[in-house]
């Protein structure tokens, strides 16, 4: 879960992350933020027991913007095929570090938009769905409407990285004292490091199918109302069961929650 969740991101307020449609070096620099071994922060732990935060879904929300940021190393074959499909390769064909920079949006219950720029991609390909209409964008070349018959992982990649992980982590709780102001939004900061993480290894199915974690981190700012991700950011790398090393990074941002957003067919 932890792996799927990376390969598919004082008190203070910050300002939120851009809105779909921005370059992605503007992309990229608002959403480096420090982590907390490079802070000093102490790690808060999810438990299995005891009062707190549960991580919240964000199929509960009725909009938002989010971004993304992934640095994935020998991870072709976790890649959804509808994104390695996009440069006309297979997942084995793909570079061995594939960087993807995403900003997106979701209205509920059946309009999302996602901008991507992707390692072997020239240009940004831009996903548009507004009910049963599907468009892609690539360049100057617009294909659709098609027919669209995909669900809410389909729509939102924030939804399709985080929503097996908030399912899978339904019986912890953040117990963790240290509020924040993320985003614009009142949060409580929980993490998983590695030595945690095997300690609750049996609540997310075990370990055998993800080979050996040599590296895990896991940080995430959780809404104090609804325990929605405002912000995650998250470090893990090892040796998968057949023997290839994989690295990977994720930081993604969730904004703009439960506000007006028009997403248009493109044009």
């Amino acid at each position: 879960a932890v792996v799927g969740l990376v390969a598919c991101g004082g008190d203070e307020e910050e300002e939120g992350p851009p809105a779909p449609g921005l370059s992605p070096a503007a992309a990229e620099t608002a959403i480096a933020t420090p982590t907390a071994a490079e802070t000093g922060t102490p790690v808060a732990t999810l438990t299995p027991s005891g009062e707190g935060l549960a991580p919240g879904s964000l199929a509960d929300l009725d909009s938002y913007r989010y971004t993304m940021k992934m640095e994935m190393k020998g991870l072709g074959s976790f890649l959804p095929g509808s994104l390695s499909g996009l440069t006309g390769e297979e997942p084995s064909s793909m570079p061995e570090t594939v960087e993807m920079v995403v900003s997106g949006a979701y209205v509920a219950p059946d309009k999302a938009e996602a901008n991507m720029r992707m390692s072997g991609l020239d240009v940004a390909v831009v996903m548009t769905i507004i009910g049963d209409q599907q468009w892609i964008r690539m360049g100057d070349m617009i294909m659709g409407p098609n027919v669209f018959e995909g669900g809410l992982s389909d729509m939102s990649l924030a939804y399709a990285i985080w929503g097996d992980f908030s399912e899978e982590a339904g019986k912890l709780k953040c117990a963790s004292e240290k509020r924040e102001t993320v985003n614009g939004v009142a949060s409580r900061y929980c993490g998983i490091d590695r030595a945690t993480f095997e300690q609750l290894a049996s609540l997310f199915g075990g370990t055998e199918e993800m080979g050996d974690i040599s590296e895990l981190d896991l940080e995430m700012w959780l809404a104090e109302d609804g325990g929605w991700p405002v912000r995650v950011v998250a470090h893990v790398a090892g040796t998968d069961e057949d023997g290839q090393e994989f690295e990977a990074d994720l930081e993604m941002n969730i904004t703009d929650v439960n506000k007006s957003i028009d997403i248009k067919p493109p044009s």
